[in-house]
């Protein structure tokens, strides 16, 4: 436990010292919270300069898709060259999704939240995430009965799972068993006061857990980095 002390000296009416007062106060919350906030502007930080590099690199993908495209137009299927040409406007196209999803995540371009099941979308993507985990690792996918709807940017829901995903099959490099699965939860006042910005209530959870060994104890130590994994192997977001 971490405190803060503080010790004064008693005095009577006619300024006299008769004692002394000793206060110690937990600070730990106060810690905590404070290292919330310096992970909180480190990634507003991130998220400032990687929009700032996926518009720049949008911007060379107009260029590369719209020469693609005009090459095609000259072409006719049959010339071995028409299928090269559409190769790189399809890879354009592909890239260019992508930077539209990391402009989303630095906020600048407009989110457009729906109401989602995101046992649905969590099914959808599963063909997708089976081909991008691999064949040694076994994936799992559980889908909650009754599950709350949530209200969220489809785009950044897909980004964050796969972004999950990816994270966990790299820590289990000799495959294993990998579990994406939903849950309507509660958070309580406890759960509240630990993390910043989240008020107690009825959640909707989506966790990924897997199989992988985590972080050792002096990995934990160290100050809090989102690239790192936690002890525990899972990831969980909450959705209101």
């Amino acid at each position: 436990m971490e405190v803060s002390a503080s010790i004064s000296v008693l005095r009577d009416a006619s300024g006299a010292a008769v004692g002394t007062l000793g206060l110690l106060k937990d600070i730990a919350e106060r810690r905590q919270l404070e290292e919330q906030l310096r992970q909180s502007q480190k990634m507003d930080a991130i998220g400032r300069l990687a929009g700032g590099i996926a518009h720049d690199f949008n911007n060379l993908l107009t260029v590369i898709a719209g020469r693609a495209q005009m090459i095609i137009s000259r072409l006719r299927p049959e010339e071995p060259i028409y299928r090269d040409a559409t190769l790189v406007r399809t890879t354009a196209d592909r890239a260019a999704a992508l930077t539209q999803q990391h402009l989303a995540f630095s906020r600048k371009q407009v989110l457009q939240p729906q109401v989602l099941d995101l046992n649905a979308v969590m099914t959808a993507m599963e063909p997708m995430l089976s081909r991008l985990i691999g064949e040694d690792v076994e994936l799992a996918v559980v889908p909650a009965a009754d599950l709350g709807r949530v209200k969220a940017d489809p785009g950044q829901i897909e980004q964050v799972i796969v972004n999950l995903v990816v994270n966990s099959r790299d820590a289990m490099p000799q495959g294993g068993r990998l579990t994406v699965e939903t849950a309507n939860v509660e958070l309580d006042e406890a759960y509240a006061r630990r993390h910043v910005s989240v008020p107690p209530g009825q959640y909707v959870m989506l966790a990924v857990s897997d199989t992988g060994a985590g972080m050792d104890e002096a990995t934990r130590s160290r100050p809090s980095d989102s690239s790192e994994r936690s002890r525990e192997p899972a990831s969980a977001i909450g959705f209101a």
